[in-house]
């Protein structure tokens, strides 16, 4: 039997305001507790962080995975997320490999999607990364006593406004991998699929992050696969200061890291004067499977039009 599994590494120095809230999210998808695999991760054993993460745990009847104590780095991270997915998922099981602070939006119920998905013999699914702000782009204490979604309204595109300066490549890292198949390993970062000898099937038939046209903010407000990014918090400037000064993090994590800093102003709060933001479009009402048919259109359409530029004007 097809199972559907979550598993998450929460560094509970920083993060731990934002598990009761994701705990209660995927748990509302319906997994069930059995299905949730966590690594709680903290630089010294026995914190009041890790204390109150375990019995976080335990109010929905979760067991942690295991207890991390050591500096976090983000090739540790994703050699335990691996090595939990090889351990305990099966072949044909669904993995969905999130972040606490990533909340994944699917198109339609999680067990209808994923169903969907195995009839059009998928293996891997791909999202867009949505920041969401508090007002004015403040970076606020995360509430327990009320939504997320409504403390963090504003749906903005801070990772392609701050990483477009960077050389090419950038785009991959602004896509995250939804679920995949248990036989299909996250790549570091979670962005994208590990290769193995047999062919991965990609729900829009290629690598989201190479899909031309991925960087403009119409294209990915209207995909129908999204991963509401809650990074944005006041915990934010202290995370990234620690994290930066780790030894072992890697170049293209530092030069993201240090643009993330730089666009955080004095007074606590993403500059998001130029940042795209997401609003309500004539096209979110458009079926969810049109959709999915209509950007591997779109975007073979746009290569012949650049095609055909490039022949009118030799």
């Amino acid at each position: 039997m097809t199972e559907i599994r979550l598993i998450t590494c929460v560094g509970v120095e920083h993060d731990l305001a934002l598990l009761p809230h994701f705990l209660a999210y995927y748990t509302k998808l319906g997994i069930p507790a059995k299905n949730i695999h966590a690594v709680l991760q903290a630089s010294l054993e026995n914190t009041e962080e890790m204390v109150k993460a375990a019995s976080l745990l335990n109010d929905y009847g979760i067991k942690p995975h295991e207890m991390w104590i050591a500096p976090y780095t983000s090739d540790s991270m994703w050699e335990k997320r691996r090595e939990i997915q090889k351990t305990v998922a099966k072949a044909d099981d669904w993995i969905i490999s999130a972040d606490v602070d990533e909340f994944h939006e699917f198109p339609d119920d999680l067990k209808k999607f994923l169903a969907y998905c195995d009839k059009k013999n998928l293996h891997c699914i791909q999202g867009v990364f949505i920041d969401r702000l508090a007002p004015r782009g403040e970076l606020t204490a995360v509430k327990q006593d009320s939504s997320i979604w409504s403390q963090y309204p504003i749906q903005a595109d801070v990772m392609c406004t701050i990483r477009k300066y960077e050389e090419g490549g950038w785009e991959s890292g602004t896509v995250n991998v939804m679920a995949c198949k248990g036989n299909v390993l996250p790549s570091k970062g979670g962005h994208g699929a590990l290769p193995r000898e047999t062919q991965i099937n990609y729900i829009f038939e290629k690598q989201l992050g190479e899909l031309k046209g991925i960087e403009k903010p119409f294209f990915r407000f209207s995909l129908p696969l999204r991963v509401h990014h809650f990074k944005w918090t006041d915990r934010l400037a202290n995370s990234l200061q620690k994290r930066l000064s780790t030894p072992g993090v890697s170049t293209r994590g530092k030069m993201y890291g240090e643009a993330l800093l730089n666009h955080i102003d004095g007074p606590g709060r993403i500059q998001i004067d130029e940042m795209p933001i997401r609003k309500d479009r004539l096209l979110d009402r458009v079926p969810w499977k049109y959709k999915l048919r209509f950007f591997p259109q779109h975007v073979l359409a746009v290569r012949i039009s650049d095609k055909l530029k490039r022949l009118v004007s030799k």
